[in-house]
């Protein structure tokens, strides 16, 4: 089908549509049938739109439901009031046509995502399209997203369209997807360093009047006393990470080495998980900082930043991970059609991707079936809780050594140039 006579290729094409067959089967079908999937996460966003709309309190359920001990693994909504306004819509339908819709959305955006990113990339080989199809219906996260209705692939388009944007030099688009996404959720914020540092001041100048308009609706659709609610007392408490297995954030590693009882009971680190979390995260914007250029604007090295803010998020569920969807396509993209990746790169990344397709999988059932006590069985048991950042991690590594080749094979012409 594919023009490719090599057995290989026909083989690897019957896999990737095997695998996307089976995806569509366990996780899009569902979502058509009479029973109304769960969708925990989009349950808390539609009642909190739902109180938006009537003129309620949109933090009430987390405030009747929040564990004092750690605030990060309550139920109930956990966002600023505009993104619950921008949901109001969906309460004016029933909850289960509201759930349908919400799914299918959400796919639709990580497909959109992908489809900016080759708009301006130009469409993917054969091989790379491949590839892609393969980690999209294995990756882990995506499918988490899609039993939760987990709302990250609304940051991921709005990376996406500020990566785009940026790109084309269009630094006012740019600013404004990305102050949408700091409004949605804070994590993106921590693109700011490596923005100041490139001297985009008119990108933060737009990123900050879009959060500002951010503000400015939740304190319209909404009491001044809730909006105030949520800054106030909500973000530190979130902020303060938290050492649950579920956090794959180095600030999460660090609570859990500091204090291995955080790993099911919650809670933070303290001031050893201070010390631990912060150098971390420091080495993690300096290695970002290093590959930085201040003249032209690589695609990949912006992907590089965006892979580095799962790990220095103080809270990174798995769900996060949807956000390396836009790197990891950016790496094949390089890969394929600009300079092979080492040998031994590949083999990282397989890793990585074993760590985000596998080894989640492996996790869950030994937190249900534990293998017997010993130290093989504790290491096994500990490496698999770790799998997201580990892949996280494996993926900003080889990400950082091919912007710095990519930059280095850039130079070398240039310098020869001059030479002459």
């Amino acid at each position: 089908m594919l023009g490719l006579q090599h057995w290989r290729w026909r083989i690897a094409f019957g896999l990737a549509a095997l695998l996307a067959a089976l995806y569509l089967w366990r996780m899009v079908l569902p979502i058509l049938e009479p029973a109304t999937p769960r969708a925990d996460d989009f349950q808390d966003y539609w009642q909190a739109a739902l109180q938006i709309r009537t003129g309620g309190d949109p933090y009430a359920d987390f405030d009747r439901t929040h564990t004092q001990q750690d605030w990060t693994l309550s139920s109930g909504y956990l966002y600023p009031p505009a993104f619950a306004a921008l949901l109001a819509p969906f309460t004016a339908v029933p909850n289960g046509l509201a759930v349908r819709v919400w799914l299918l959305l959400m796919l639709a955006m990580i497909l959109g995502s992908l489809v900016v990113v080759y708009r301006v990339l130009g469409p993917p080989g054969p091989a790379e399209a491949l590839c892609m199809l393969v980690i999209l219906v294995t990756f882990f996260p995506v499918t988490a997203t899609l039993l939760t209705g987990a709302m990250n692939p609304v940051l991921l388009l709005l990376l996406s369209l500020a990566w785009a944007a940026w790109l084309r030099r269009r630094d006012t688009l740019a600013g404004a997807a990305l102050g949408a996404a700091i409004v949605i959720k804070l994590i993106p914020a921590a693109l700011i360093p490596y923005l100041l540092v490139r001297r985009h001041f008119r990108l933060l100048l737009a990123a900050a009047a879009a959060a500002l308009l951010g503000v400015a609706l939740g304190l319209v659709v909404t009491s001044p006393a809730h909006s105030l609610h949520y800054f106030r007392d909500m973000v530190p408490h979130l902020s303060a990470g938290s050492g649950y297995r579920e956090n794959e954030s180095l600030s999460g590693l660090a609570s859990r080495v500091c204090n291995p009882a955080t790993a099911d009971l919650g809670g933070n680190g303290g001031w050893c998980g201070r010390i631990v979390a912060w150098p971390a995260i420091a080495v993690v914007l300096g290695l970002v900082m290093v590959a930085t250029r201040r003249r032209g604007r690589s695609g990949l090295e912006f992907g590089l930043a965006v892979a580095a803010l799962p790990l220095v998020s103080s809270v990174t569920w798995g769900f996060h991970l949807v956000l390396l969807l836009l790197p990891i396509a950016l790496l094949l993209h390089h890969h394929f059609r600009v300079a092979p990746l080492p040998r031994w790169h590949v083999r990282l990344l397989l890793l990585a991707w074993l760590c985000f397709s596998v080894f989640p999988g492996v996790h869950y059932l030994l937190v249900f079936r534990p293998l017997p006590p010993g130290l093989w069985a504790t290491l096994v048991t500990r490496v698999m809780a770790e799998s997201y950042l580990l892949g996280t991690l494996l993926l900003f590594a080889v990400l950082w050594q091919t912007v710095r080749a990519a930059d280095r094979a850039q130079a070398e012409p240039t310098a020869a140039a001059a030479a002459a």
